[in-house]
This record gives C-alpha cells, structure tokens and sequence, in this order.
C-alpha cells in the first residue's frame, strides 16, 4: 500500500510535460498490446492443435508465443509512441494529415520489420533450444520473411501504425483530453464544473492577414498556435478551442489555482 501511495506521490510531482508525454506514449504502447493478443488469439485459431507453422515447419508453442508476441509488441508500442511524441512529431508538423500517416508508416514499418526479425530469431532459438546465431535458426527466419505469412504480418502491422497514427493525429488536432472524454462518454453525461477561461486574440490580426495574404498569414497562425501550447502545457491548461486568431484556454479550478497556473500561463505566452 506504502508503494502505491509512493508511486502515485511520484507521479504527482511529475512536471505537466512529462505528463502530458506519459499520457500520449502510453496509449501506444496499449494499442500495440491489444493488436498483439488478438492476432495471436487469431493465429492459435488458425493453428489449431498443430505445435509447427506450417509455412516454415518451424515450432509453435501458443503460450510461448502469445508472452514473446504480447511483450515485444508492448515494448514496440511504447518505443514508437516514445519516439514519435519527443522527436518525429516535429518533424513532420508542416505536412498534411494524410502525408504524416503515409510517411510515418513506411517510417516505423521499416522500423517494426527489424523488431520482427529479432523476434523471429529470439523465438525459433528458445524452441530450438540453441544460441541465436545457430544456422538453423537463421534458415527458420529467412524462409519465413520470404513466405506469404511474412507478408500477411506486414499488411497486418501496417494497419496497427496506420490505427496508432490516426490516433496520434486526432489527438494532436481535437486534444488529448477532448478525446479522452469522448471515448469515455463524458460529453453525453453532462455535468456542471466550476472552470477557467482564458480569451486571447491576436493584436493586429486583420492588418497582418493583409500584409502577408492569407496563405501565408494561415502558415503563420499554425507556427503560431504551436508556439503558444507550450505555456498551455507547461501550466496544466486545456486548449479548449481555436476560433480564426482566438485561442481558448480553461482549467478547472485546482489546476488553474495551483501555483496562480491560469496568470503564469499568460506571461509565458506573452514572453
């Protein structure tokens, strides 16, 4: 019990980034899992009673491979989602919805091929009862990557990035709380809260928009609100919505209270 209120203590003292971080890598990592016990759930179906894949006469066991399957895909899950969330993310934020899917799959799928490949290797070698690098082992590997069922799991990989990163998008776009509490049902149970509400516009918005024209006043204003989350994160505010140049920000009253959040949020905006 003394660990649990330690670890939830230390949670708390975490910083809002890190936890917004956490909250946005974690869901990787469970996407992943959940693909991975149905598509052994499926294989062990297909598989029946049978302890040998029939397209490389390498051995099954289901309970073997269920854990090996389960855990390297939770590990994948939450290697993507790290990896997306602190770096690629960046990188790709000036592309369209649908390139950032497209780029990011072939990305992490490039990426997943190498993880499967281990996992090939790590598997064939525990039922083998032998070393990693035994010829055997490597024969069982090449000939499933050059099988059919290679390209079944691919196809079937290739669906579980394309889930997480449609996932990852609309959290970017609607928020992650506003998904949360969609998913959650929280918006068909309504519910009176007490919150904060910030307002800001941008000064001068309607003279720059003709100074630069709109396309590039709008390429402005996407630089601009990603510029501004920052403070909104830092200070454990809730982007609420966007309306042209405005920006809505609310806290509930303890997070916006805590610290004088919701007044530090607006200075560090400014700054």
């Amino acid at each position: 019990m003394n660990k649990r209120i330690l670890g939830l203590y230390k949670y708390a003292m975490l910083s809002p980034q890190v936890k917004r971080n956490l909250f946005r890598i974690i869901p990787f990592g469970v996407i992943w899992f959940v693909f991975s016990i149905v598509y052994s759930l499926l294989e062990k179906g297909l598989l029946g009673n049978l302890n040998y894949y029939p397209a490389t006469k390498g051995p099954y066991n289901f309970s073997r491979s269920l854990l090996i399957t389960a855990g390297f895909s939770l590990l994948t899950g939450l290697f993507i989602g790290t990896i997306e969330t602190l770096y690629l993310n960046k990188f790709f934020i000036q592309k369209s919805f649908s390139k950032k899917i497209l780029y990011k799959t072939v990305l992490y799928l490039a990426t997943i091929t190498l993880f499967l490949i281990v996992q090939t290797v790590v598997t064939s070698s525990l039922e083998m009862r032998t070393t990693i690098f035994h010829k055997q082992v490597w024969g069982h590997t090449w000939t499933f990557l050059s099988n059919y069922a290679f390209l079944t799991v691919g196809v079937y990989i290739a669906v579980i990035i394309v889930i997480s990163q449609f996932y990852a998008e609309m959290s970017e776009n609607i928020g992650q709380v506003a998904l949360f509490n969609f998913f959650t049902g929280r918006y068909h149970r309504p519910k009176e809260e007490e919150r904060i509400f910030m307002f800001l516009d941008m000064r001068s918005s309607t003279h720059i928009a003709e100074q630069l024209g709109h396309v590039r006043y709008f390429e402005m204003l996407k630089a601009y609100y990603s510029d501004l989350s920052d403070p909104v994160v830092q200070y454990s505010g809730e982007i609420y919505q966007y309306v042209g140049d405005e920006m809505v920000v609310s806290w509930n009253l303890k997070n916006g209270l805590s610290n004088n959040n919701c007044i530090q949020c607006f200075f560090a905006m400014k700054a």
